[in-house]
């Protein structure tokens, strides 16, 4: 029986997700963006993190594991960068940051002692700056510049952000003195300091060295330097001393605060003559690498990337390698050539006991792959790398570092890569699929300008959620006596249009069960041969493929 029902409140699980909102809060010149996730349990504390040059927010997922309440500030203030300290040299930036921090310390009830500033980088500045100049007693800082100016200056759009148009000298001049000034002037040294740095990163010595003497008269300071042979540029620092960096705010966010005075982390500098060894050794071992990373399918063209190299290295040195693509089937191959590419950071990603650079240790189809002309069928991919001076030819099955799934319409055919930690295949299958009374199909639209073709409409497939816009691959297909031609359709979200097709009792979502021709302005078919053709739409989704007539056009000789 009905009766009357309340009113529906708010669901108290859902006012306390912890996960990170972001927000924009006006506080006095400037608005500032910020994200902010409450605490887990009873975990009181506040820590804030200010963000590195190149990032929207500070150290991304890595803080998952901490508990207490985390407010993330984004330095963004009229479209550009401030250091957190000056736009365009307009200081007031800071006071607005300042204004939002202890607003949020208002709301949560977290006294000055229960704050933790934290940053990388320009970040570090950051969490240096505002701890000191605005007394709070927590400052984990990796690192840190110290000439704001000198480092902002020439630095891409961050010198005409903080320094301002022309970026004139004695502004430079000001800012590189905002850190000198500040520990100058400082006389709460009660303070709770942690700054991470490496003999790896050369702004030790252009930024960081230069805190050190003011700020080892704090009571608590403590010097982390990470010696590492993984160390070799500015943004790695952090990467190597996440587990330290976690360690202290994990700490310093339940009110203990360690004491390690100067200490080196990591396991110092390797020792060369085992170095030596165990990559000539590793180099000789029946082994290879080769993984795709990337996998892009566009213009009747396939173009892959990723990783392919001879793990470890000879005594006599790195050798040029050569790199080829090897496409398998039923006992016959087809072997295409593929260029190195240079990569920065293999060392730190295939470290195994002591560094190898792996400079070219990337691998690219050099002019995309035409497989017009490979025969149909599902193909093994793997990779065959040599040294041809270091007499060594090896063969790998090709794997993906995360899952692939690459689709394009090829003339009568489509193509796909799918893969991943269990290899990648590579399939080639006529475009025309099975017409089947299990999908759901309706031409909602179409037409025909000269030599340009439109159709829209409904199609998905019932069981077989369509609920995000890359669920399926559309295409629309022209079948005439003088060839099968296919073009890519896109999805697009219709409700309502999709709703009107469900059964009955089917929960299923479909939002995107839509396709359309590009922007809606129809596609190209000038190159085509004139004749009268069949049009269907296809749709590629999972391993199906699945295909409705969709009308005829005709397509006149072109003037």
């Amino acid at each position: 029986m009905n009766e009357t029902l309340p009113a529906l409140s708010p669901n108290y699980a859902t006012l306390r997700r912890h996960v990170f909102t972001e927000a924009t809060e006006v506080h006095g010149k400037w608005p500032v963006e910020f994200q902010f996730r409450p605490a887990r349990g009873d975990h009181r504390n506040l820590l804030v993190v200010f963000s590195s040059v190149g990032s929207r927010y500070g150290f991304g997922n890595a803080l998952d594991s901490v508990q207490c309440h985390i407010l993330r500030i984004r330095d963004h203030f009229d479209g550009g960068a401030s250091y957190y300290v000056a736009r365009d040299m307009d200081f007031s930036v800071s006071e607005s940051v300042q204004s939002l921090i202890s607003s949020f310390m208002e709301r949560l009830g977290v006294s000055r002692d229960g704050v933790t500033l934290l940053g990388a980088s320009k970040g570090g500045s950051a969490a240096l700056y505002y701890g000191i100049r605005h007394d709070y007693k927590n400052i984990v800082a990796s690192t840190p510049q110290y000439f704001l100016g000198s480092y902002s200056h020439g630095h891409g759009q961050l010198g005409d952000a903080v320094l301002g148009e022309g970026q004139p000298a004695e502004n430079v001049e000001i800012m590189d003195s905002v850190m000198r000034d500040l520990l100058e002037k400082d006389t709460e040294f009660d303070r709770n300091i942690y700054v991470i740095s490496s003999p790896g990163d050369d702004q030790y010595e252009q930024e960081v060295k230069h805190f050190l003497p003011a700020l080892r008269s704090y009571e608590n300071f403590n010097f982390l330097f990470v010696d590492s042979p993984t160390v070799r540029r500015h943004d790695e620092v952090v990467r190597q001393a996440m587990p330290s960096i976690l360690s202290i705010v994990y700490a310093l966010t339940e009110g203990v605060a360690p004491r390690w005075g100067d200490v080196r982390i990591g396991p110092g500098p390797e020792d060369e003559e085992k170095a030596a060894e165990h990559l000539d050794r590793l180099r000789r071992s029946d082994t290879a690498l080769a993984v795709l990373t990337r996998a892009v399918a566009a213009d009747g063209r396939l173009r892959l990337g990723g990783h392919a190299f001879l793990p470890g290295v000879s005594r006599e040195g790195a050798k040029d390698e050569v790199k080829r693509l090897v496409l398998e089937r039923r006992g016959r191959s087809w072997t295409f050539p593929l260029t190195s590419a240079k990569e920065i950071r293999l060392y730190r990603e295939y470290f195994d006991e002591y560094v190898c650079a792996y400079e070219q240790g990337g691998f690219a189809t050099p002019d995309d792959l035409d497989l017009t002309a490979l025969p149909r069928g599902t193909y093994e991919a793997s990779v065959i790398v040599s040294s041809p001076d270091g007499g060594i030819e090896r063969r790998t099955r090709l794997i993906a570092s995360r899952p692939v799934d690459a689709r394009q319409a090829l003339g009568d055919c489509e193509l796909l890569v799918r893969g991943g930690g269990n290899g990648v295949k590579v399939t080639k299958r006529r475009i025309l699929g099975d017409d089947t009374d299990g999908v759901r199909f309706s031409l909602e639209k179409s037409w025909q300008r000269d030599r340009t073709v439109h159709a829209e409409g409904v199609f998905f497939l019932p069981g077989r959620n369509a609920d995000k816009k890359g669920h399926a691959h559309y295409y629309l297909v022209l079948q005439g006596r003088r060839g099968c031609f296919s073009f890519p359709l896109e999805a697009r979200k219709n409700t309502a249009a999709v709703h009107a097709h469900r059964r009955r009792g089917d929960i299923g979502a479909y939002p995107f069960g839509y396709f359309t021709t590009p922007g809606d302005e129809g596609v190209d078919v000038s190159a085509l041969p004139a004749g009268r053709y069949r049009m269907y739409v296809s749709m590629s989704t999972g391993g199906a493929l699945f295909t409705r007539k969709a009308g005829r056009v005709t397509l006149r000789t072109v003037r």
